[in-house]
């Protein structure tokens, strides 16, 4: 079992993914920004969500 330690957490995060439909070939994207809190403070001043 994995024990998380208070303040290190995975940030893991694709703001765009883009990738063709297995049928239709169609291209789809979806795009998408994280709250901003807990591990994602550190983006606060980078981006404005609001």
């Amino acid at each position: 079992m994995v024990q998380e330690e208070d303040g290190k957490q995975i940030a893991l995060w694709a703001y765009r993914l883009t990738f063709f439909h297995p049928i239709t070939k169609k291209e789809i994207s979806f795009t998408s920004l994280p709250e901003i809190n807990g591990t994602w403070k550190i983006l606060e001043d980078l981006i404005d969500i609001q």
